[in-house]
């Protein structure tokens, strides 16, 4: 490889040691810390392990064996569509590695999927500078893996679908550059749209930063006879056309995508921005200084931090150096100062920020865009460094001054993320830059091999910094999971042309159904729709912008959503932990004593599974009254009685949740001013000793008892008890929840407890009901009578037959109501509706039918035929420009 490297060109070897040095750096840096393969440590934490890692899992199932789940799938909560979710996770081309790897090699692979988008970022930069911006010699590299390994790229390596934002922006830039100076802009238009297709949402701040750009590159313009207004004015709107048309080229290429993406967003994550217009200041402007320190960063800084703007000092000297530079014209640096004033205001500003990230306030990774500045940072420091000229001796004496007034500032701020020692290093290596430079017009060719070792050492200190604070996910405990989790359901896996769900007291993630590939209920992503999260809080479940938990079921919840099979935990002592090295520990998320009211299906080591014999089919007949139904909130036995009544045609004698008193309450430490002892506020008597609030009640029957938990209660303000046993759940902030507390208990004492761990806390709508189970096995058993047969199923196409009696219009479903789905009955085509602001419901007649449903995805053709014929287009103007060409050559 050695005698091949010195026989390139010196351009070539350039590119090659721009993509092999950041690689290397970072291979060195996961040895050190032991990522698999070089250790059991692996990067599955926070969203890349709750979110990316099942996505690329699912990623591998489709496209290897299940290609209809491309469009439509039953493992994203209870069903959904997937072009959204394809568009804003999936759609790299470098997921494509992930073929190649067995399933139980996916941390192996993400390892690598990383390491390759960090090193290719390192390339497509190079290759930017040297081929638009006379870049030659070790000023190439230095600069490249100071993009390459930039803090934004470090802090934000687990979200792995936004580093394809630093591969193509070069590239892009590449593009408008050509375009700008009056060359075609197809390749422009080319590689916008491949960004826009591998991630539209990073794609989307790139469009937006592409218009400063183009006022800067306008601004570098010198145009030779032009000596007017008019003349200029003229030249710019034609240059603005031609810059507006190749950008709307390259969103045309990606609108297959980008238009049913479209449509997915209005029913998730854009239906949560944000109308409020808000011009405040998110931090103290000048604290910004402290991001440009080795490893500024911690993980409080993920959820709500500042922008992540560590370029390394030779690149930061490099562009303040900039604006003092003879060769570069004052309307190119005025237009750059311009510029840098906007992205600082656009980084603080709180409504300048919410535009930069598509209309909402980002939740955890502040400040998305903030590559794009280091970018621009990067580049003009490149070129002022490349325009040689003798680095001024004044501006060295005010850089030292800023540089000590800086370095008292962020330690008398006592920044969580600093520590003295951090400011110290960079202090010293921003005065030996600013030595470096000075050393510039002295001919030393060791000079620029120093500059790389600088630029090397710096940005691997703050790489190795900013990844030892965060903590990861051993590989066996993770390769245990899997093996675990798959031996428990493959007994209880549908067979072909079957359909139910499944669900579990636990879970690693809320998307374990991607990752073991069956139907679930539990979910997260930022492409979920809406409507679903709303439909699961109003019915008692935890609940947020983006995701449910399927942790607080009532035996009604499991047969409406048909979840057959219940997979329950052992509680196993900490003693078989111990002695078991690499065993995932399953921690229970959800208590479900109404288990016992199913039966005893199968077991493994460690666990227990159910068969649920009141589990719903995917359709089945209900009375038309059900779409009068609206949502409650925080009445969620409400809610699932009013369903109830709707499935019994509104018939039914008694009610099927009942209100039932505690028998009584006792107080420890503990002082209420209110009488109501379930809606009052409740005080700490004294001071360090143990608070608690006891409800006891002893059932009258074997039925289940529901207890409705307020969501202000979560881990921080008390825990919780049932017969002195912790009680398992999962905390929310929005809505009233449903837990179950006992079954098939009749007879004995139960006691609730709430043992308080702040100084006070509010109780309130605390309420305890028994499920009349009677009642209940009757009403099912009659919507069981109704349910759909299936004959055939996939993701986005089943079929069956249904008897539906007199009384009941509705054919009601529990999969979400899309446009997209086309129903037929009897082989004719239906009307859709939605019932509980999210299922999808037809209406029927009584008798005998045959039933179809079809998913296509909304306007996915209206998108192929935009980017079909965007790609005609460019085809045709291409060849047009080559007869042009070759006509005026006089071919």
């Amino acid at each position: 490889m050695l005698k091949r490297f010195t026989t390139l060109s010196p351009q070539k070897n350039m590119l090659f040691l721009s993509f092999l040095l950041p690689l290397f750096v970072m291979m060195t840096i996961y040895a050190t810390m032991g990522v698999y393969p070089f250790g059991d440590s692996t990067f599955l934490t926070v969203d890349l392990g709750q979110q990316n890692v099942d996505f690329l899992s699912y990623y591998r199932t489709t496209l290897l064996s299940d290609p209809s789940a491309l469009f439509f799938s039953f493992t994203k909560s209870f069903g959904g569509e997937m072009l959204g979710l394809w568009a804003y996770y999936l759609m790299s081309p470098f997921n494509l590695i992930f073929l190649l790897f067995p399933q139980s090699q996916l941390p192996l692979a993400v390892t690598i999927l990383i390491l390759m988008k960090i090193s290719t970022s390192g390339l497509t930069f190079a290759h930017l500078l040297i081929s638009r911006f006379e870049g030659k010699g070790l000023l190439v590299p230095s600069f490249a893996l100071s993009y390459a390994l930039m803090g934004y790229v470090i802090v934000n390596q687990l979200n792995v679908m936004w580093l394809d934002g630093l591969v193509f922006l070069p590239l892009i830039i590449l593009g408008l550059e050509k375009l700008v100076s009056g060359e075609s802009g197809l390749s422009y238009s080319l590689f916008l749209g491949v960004m826009l297709i591998s991630n539209y949402y990073i794609g989307f701040m790139i469009c937006v930063f592409l218009v400063f750009y183009y006022v800067f590159a306008f601004s570098r313009q010198e145009v030779v006879g032009m000596n007017n207004l008019k003349a200029h004015l003229k030249h710019f709107f034609t240059q603005s056309a031609r810059f507006i048309g190749y950008s709307l080229l390259g969103a045309g290429f990606a609108a297959v995508l980008l238009l049913p993406t479209f449509y997915s967003l209005l029913g998730s994550k854009a239906s949560y921005a944000n109308k409020l217009i808000d011009w405040s200041f998110a931090y103290d402007p000048f604290e910004v200084v402290s991001k440009f320190y080795i490893g500024a960063f911690n993980f409080d800084q993920m959820p709500s931090g500042h922008p992540n703007l560590f370029i390394g000092a030779v690149a930061l000297t490099a562009y303040i150096y900039y604006f003092f530079h003879p060769a570069f014209s004052k309307k190119e640096r005025f237009t750059s100062l311009a510029l840098t004033a906007l992205f600082f205001l656009a980084m603080n500003v709180q409504f300048l920020n919410k535009i930069w990230h598509a209309g909402q306030y980002p939740i955890w990774y502040p400040y998305r865009f903030s590559f794009t500045v280091c970018f621009f940072f990067l580049l003009n420091g490149f070129r002022a460094l490349r325009s040689y000229r003798p680095f001024p001796f004044s501006l060295a004496c005010c850089l030292l001054i800023a540089n000590a007034a800086t370095a008292i500032y962020v330690l008398k701020k006592d920044f969580e993320f600093l520590e003295p020692v951090q400011v110290l290093i960079t202090a010293v290596v921003s005065v030996l830059v600013l030595v470096l430079l000075m050393l510039r017009d002295q001919p030393r060719k060791w000079l620029t091999y120093a500059l790389l070792f600088v630029a090397t050492a710096e940005m691997t200190a703050n790489a190795a910094i900013d990844l030892f604070r965060l903590g990861y996910v051993k590989q066996d405990e993770f390769a245990d999971y899997q093996t675990n989790l798959n031996t428990m359901l493959a007994d209880v896996r549908p067979s072909k042309d079957t359909f139910y769900r499944i669900e579990k007291t636990f879970q690693r993630s809320k998307n374990d159904s991607f990752q073991a590939n069956y139907a679930g209920i539990n979910h997260f992503s930022s492409t979920f729709e809406k409507e679903i999260p709303a439909l699961f809080g109003s019915l008692g479940f935890p609940d947020g912008n983006g995701f449910i938990v399927y942790s607080t079921g009532t035996l009604f919840t499991d047969a409406l959503f048909g979840v057959k099979y219940f997979i329950q935990d052992k509680k196993l002592p900490e003693t078989f932990y111990d002695l078991n090295d690499g065993i995932y520990r399953l921690n229970r998320n959800s208590t479900r004593p109404d288990l016992t009211q199913y039966s005893f299906y199968s077991e493994t080591d460690r666990s227990t599974t159910f068969e649920n014999p009141y589990a719903l089919s995917l359709a089945f007949g209900v009375s038309e009254s059900v779409l009068d139904l609206e949502l409650i909130e925080d009445q969620p036995i409400l809610m699932q009685e009013q369903l109830l009544d709707a499935f019994n045609n509104q018939e039914s004698i008694g009610p099927y949740f009942s209100l039932r008193p505690f028998d009584s309450n006792v107080f420890q430490n503990v002082t209420s001013a209110a009488g109501d002892a379930q809606n009052t506020t409740y005080y700490r008597s004294v001071d360090g000793a143990i608070s608690r609030i006891e409800f006891q009640f002893t059932p009258t029957s074997d039925n289940p008892y529901y207890l409705i938990l307020d969501a202000g209660i979560d881990d921080d303000d008390a825990t919780l008890y049932v017969n002195n046993v912790k009680l398992d759940y999962y905390t929310t902030f929005r809505n009233d929840q449903v837990v179950n507390i006992a079954s098939n208990q009749q007879g004995e004492n139960i006691t609730f407890t709430i043992e308080l761990r702040e100084d006070s806390i509010r109780v309130q709508d605390l309420k305890l009901y028994e499920l009349n189970k009677a009642l209940f096995e009757e009403t099912i058993s009659d919507r069981q009578a109704e349910g759909m047969t299936i004959t055939s199923f996939n993701q986005t196409h089943i079929t069956g037959s249904v008897t539906i009696t007199d009384e009941d219009e509705i054919l009601l479903t529990t999969i979400p109501y899309s446009e997209g789905w086309e129903v037929t009955i009897d082989g004719a085509t239906a009307e859709t509706t939605t019932a509980l602001n999210g299922l999808l419901a037809v209406p029927i007649s009584s008798g005998k039918h045959t039933i179809a449903f079809t998913y296509r995805t909304p306007y996915l053709m209206s998108g192929l035929s935009i980017s079909g014929g965007s790609i005609a287009g460019a085809l045709l103007f291409r060849k047009y420009r080559k007869n042009k060409y070759e006509t005026r050559l006089g071919f």
